[in-house]
């Protein structure tokens, strides 16, 4: 099946928080494919449209909406992924701008006259364990009945309550809005510490990728610029309901390594095998699969195959990992048959 266009409104100004990170960049990329104008928001310093710390105990969203001006959706990014369990102060003010602003913002907008229409980017870290009886075909969790039992690290925690909040909100307020929950995203741009830069890493240095454990555990991985495509999409549609951004398929890590091996074969990198690392444990909460029903039939959605986002990423780090160079090595922007420029 073929997927339709990607959707174009010419001229829509759509707020991007979290605007100038790893996929906050690459939002903006995929706003001007669509001929939008993106207003960023992002912490003082960033260089954003609109600099704001929207996890500030004295946030005034009025304020932040009267220099907006006229805005025709939102797409929500703004969130530290962190990785500690403890409800310490940065966690709190993490929760302020994960949870709290969202709907404060929305709310402030209405009282403003403006009726945006709100994209919220979650995470699958909201999941606890897969549940058998909550599972699709092929033991994909289902994002409109998911297992309640959110990831324990504050960040899971903070994005499940955040759905539950805008929820609320959205139905004492009357706005609509969408979440879209993501796998593991990766792409130029992402953290090196995370699994496929450590990988593709490894391999530029001359090394092995290691993988933690027998290398069984499931993982799915989706490229951040099929990520914008579908939060953008979304947008524009006034899609409502939750849609998972994710891979075209989930694989085991070794999978996974053996395919960053893959590619740096054919680029000429190196010709090795990946490492298992069986004294170290993996993560607990790899070991899921995503439901992309919603996402393909409602919005056309075709996420690039993990091959071809690898070798992009890999093409990012051999070109010397530039963050201002990150769009540019996007091969997709989500749509079967779409291309960028």
């Amino acid at each position: 099946m073929t997927a339709p266009p990607r959707t174009r409104r010419e001229g829509a100004r759509i707020l991007v928080t979290g605007s100038q990170g790893f996929v906050g960049t690459h939002l903006r990329h995929a706003l001007g494919l669509r001929g939008c104008e993106c207003v960023g928001v992002d912490v003082p310093g960033s260089g954003a449209e609109i600099e704001r710390d929207l996890g500030a105990r004295d946030l005034d969203p009025a304020g932040l909406v009267a220099e907006a001006g006229a805005i025709d959706a939102v797409l929500y990014m703004a969130a530290r992924i962190t990785r500690g369990s403890s409800v310490d102060a940065e966690a709190r003010a993490n929760l302020r701008a994960i949870a709290e602003a969202p709907p404060r913002l929305m709310e402030a907008f209405l009282a403003a006259g403006q009726r945006p229409h709100l994209v919220a980017c979650s995470t699958f870290k909201m999941y606890g364990p897969s549940r058998p009886e909550r599972e699709t075909a092929e033991g994909a969790i289902d994002p409109a009945d998911p297992p309640q039992r959110p990831d324990p690290h504050s960040y899971g925690s903070a994005k499940f309550l955040a759905e539950r909040l805008l929820e609320l909100s959205a139905e004492r307020a009357g706005y609509r809005f969408a979440v879209v929950r993501p796998s593991c995203i990766y792409g130029p741009g992402q953290h090196a510490k995370n699994a496929i830069p450590r990988f593709l890493a490894a391999l530029l240095e001359g090394g092995r990728p290691t993988v933690y454990g027998a290398g069984a555990s499931v993982r799915d991985d989706v490229f951040a610029p099929d990520l914008c495509w579908l939060m953008v999409e979304a947008a524009l549609r006034g899609a409502t309901g939750a849609y998972h951004g994710a891979g075209e398929k989930s694989r085991t890590i070794a999978e996974v390594a053996a395919l960053a091996c893959e590619v740096a074969r054919e680029e000429g990198v190196a010709d090795v095998e990946p490492l298992l690392d069986r004294a170290k444990t993996p993560k607990w909460w790899i070991d899921q699969r995503f439901d992309l029903g919603s996402a393909r039939e409602r919005l056309g959605y075709a996420p690039t195959p993990l091959k071809e986002g690898l070798r992009a990423q890999l093409r990012w780090m051999r070109a010397g990992a530039d963050p201002a160079e990150t769009w540019r090595f996007g091969l997709t922007d989500g749509a079967e048959g779409e291309g960028t420029p």
